[in-house]
């Protein structure tokens, strides 16, 4: 037999995932409706939660939006916290170097990855920020990467899957991706250049712990014509220097 549910407790998980669907603020009605509670109960379940301050009144008025608290409860959750932490002061100063966004990203196992930190210059034109949005590992210089790491029949496995073309550069062909990954070993870190969007650029190098793992990806992109080949070429070394700064402040730590 199993155990008894507090439904007044799923109700307020309920209302927590609805309200998080948007950062622009959720009305009370909005929220019942896609929820399917009645507006009544909606209403008390939000003032409670808003009391320990997991859901907050957005400023403007337009509605519910996450709290203070459950946000502070994330980042004491989040695995990650402690790189992000260290890498935050090189990744700046990355950014400011380079005039361009500087990322870092960690692997998600063996064969995925995500970008946890994005710090974007001061420009007109610039890129997305990919703070926790899909990757494709193919069509990316954070996810040459991360493949760069597979090898034998890791490899082939993940190379037996279709590739999706997103730009006539998309490395679609598995030998081919073979050889660059082969590239990326040889040289120790990665490019991409209009191969997830025509006109998007970045450089990515590993940073890796003591034992030689995997640990994060720090990079840089930016639009293809102000990193063209010559500008990546003088920005590789920075980039390398500032994930080895990284690694030093995680030996340290």
């Amino acid at each position: 037999m199993s155990t008894p549910r507090t439904q007044s407790l799923e109700r307020a998980i309920r209302l927590l995932h609805a309200v998080s669907h948007t950062s622009t603020g959720t009305s009370a009605s909005e929220l019942a409706r896609d929820t399917g509670l009645p507006r009544s109960t909606v209403a008390r379940t939000l003032r409670t939660l808003a009391d320990s301050g997991f859901v907050d009144e957005a400023a403007d008025g337009s509605g519910w939006v996450i709290g203070h608290e459950l946000v502070r409860l994330g980042q004491v959750a989040d695995p990650n916290r402690r790189l992000v932490e260290l890498a935050r002061p090189g990744l700046s100063c990355l950014r400011d170097a380079a005039g361009e966004s500087a990322s870092l990203g960690v692997p998600r196992g063996r064969t995925d990855m995500e970008i946890v930190l994005q710090l974007d210059p001061a420009r007109h034109v610039g890129v997305a920020n990919w703070v926790g949005a899909k990757v494709p590992l193919h069509a990316s210089s954070a996810g040459k990467l991360v493949l760069a790491e597979l090898e034998g029949d890791e490899l082939d496995a993940w190379l037996a899957r279709p590739l999706e073309a997103f730009t006539q550069r998309t490395i679609v062909d598995a030998e081919a991706l073979r050889a660059e990954l082969a590239r990326v070993r040889k040289q120790g870190w990665a490019e991409l250049v209009d191969e997830l969007e025509d006109g998007l650029s970045a450089l990515s190098a590993p940073v890796r712990s003591a034992s030689g793992s995997l640990t994060g990806i720090l990079g840089v992109s930016g639009p293809t014509f102000r990193l063209g080949k010559t500008r990546r070429r003088e920005l590789v070394p920075l980039v390398r220097r500032t994930a080895a700064e990284v690694e030093r402040a995680l030996d340290g730590s």
